[in-house]
Order: structure tokens, then C-alpha cells, then sequence
């Protein structure tokens, strides 16, 4: 499995790993696993997803192959960690913003419809994976996540 493909070996483990946490981590997984089982590479999947609806940010990529795993792991990885309410997720998300300031002014509508498209990719590419808890559960994740992207922005 290449490095940019999904599932990354830290996503995968930490898939393992919400087995035995709450019922909001393991309706989170039940996506993860299907995709998983499935060898979907969500990757193109979302990007494809992203660029429909935000064209014009194709240009700020100078190598997508690159970076598009590695978005798209890392935004997975926060997502779960907010699902686990882990301590280090706002910070990351604080370090995602800044390190994308570089790239210009990048509005919070861009982050997140980056966090729709995934989300949208992962119920897509999940088919039977995908529950009313998993919609719940990754719905709620994305809005904590597109708050705490606004807030970092905001700094």
C-alpha cells in the first residue's frame, strides 16, 4: 500500500484501536472498515469531489499527488480524534491552518467544503458501511471540525 492511499497504517491503527471505545468512534469506524475491506482509494475520490465544487483551488497545488493523501489522512486522523476528544486535535487543526496561510487567503466556505467532500466521499464509498449512526456521528465531527477551523482562521 503506498504512502498517499487510504487507509494510511495510523489511520488503519487507530481504526483498530476505536473497538473498544464509545458507540460514536465504532458507528465513525463501521465507514472506515467497509472502505477498507472494499480497497477504495478515497483519495482521487475526494479531491475529484473538492474540485468540482472549488475548481479555481486546483492551481494552488503544486504537486497534488503529493499532498492529497496526506490532506486527506491528517483531516481523517483530526476527525478521529475529535470523535475521542483527544487533547492535541486543536493545536494540530491551529498548525493545518497556519501552514496553509502560505498558500493565500483560503476562506473557511474552502476548508469546509474540503471536510463535505470528504465526508460525502467516505458515505459514498462505504454503500452498506454506512449508517444513520455513521451520518450522526461523522456530521457532528465535521461540525466540531469546521468550528475549530473558523476559530483558527479567526486568529
Amino acid at each position: 500500500m503506498s504512502r498517499n492511499r487510504f487507509p494510511h497504517p495510523r489511520i488503519w491503527d487507530k481504526c483498530i484501536g476505536m473497538r473498544q471505545a464509545i458507540d460514536v468512534q465504532a458507528a465513525m469506524e463501521a465507514p472506515l472498515l467497509a472502505i477498507a475491506q472494499a480497497d477504495i482509494d478515497i483519495v482521487p475520490l475526494v479531491f475529484d469531489r473538492f474540485f468540482v465544487s472549488f475548481p479555481d483551488e486546483r492551481a494552488k497545488f503544486m504537486n497534488l499527488e503529493a499532498a492529497a493523501g496526506r490532506m486527506v489522512n491528517e483531516t481523517l486522523e483530526a476527525m478521529i480524534g475529535l470523535a475521542e476528544d483527544a487533547w492535541w486535535v486543536e493545536t494540530t487543526v491551529t498548525n493545518f491552518v497556519d501552514l496553509h496561510r502560505d498558500y493565500g487567503a483560503i476562506g473557511v466556505e474552502v476548508y469546509a467544503g474540503f471536510v463535505d467532500a470528504l465526508t460525502e466521499t467516505l458515505q459514498e464509498a462505504a454503500g452498506d458501511g454506512w449508517s444513520a449512526d455513521s451520518a450522526a456521528a461523522w456530521a457532528d465531527v465535521a461540525a466540531r471540525l469546521k468550528g475549530m477551523i473558523g476559530g483558527a482562521l479567526d486568529e
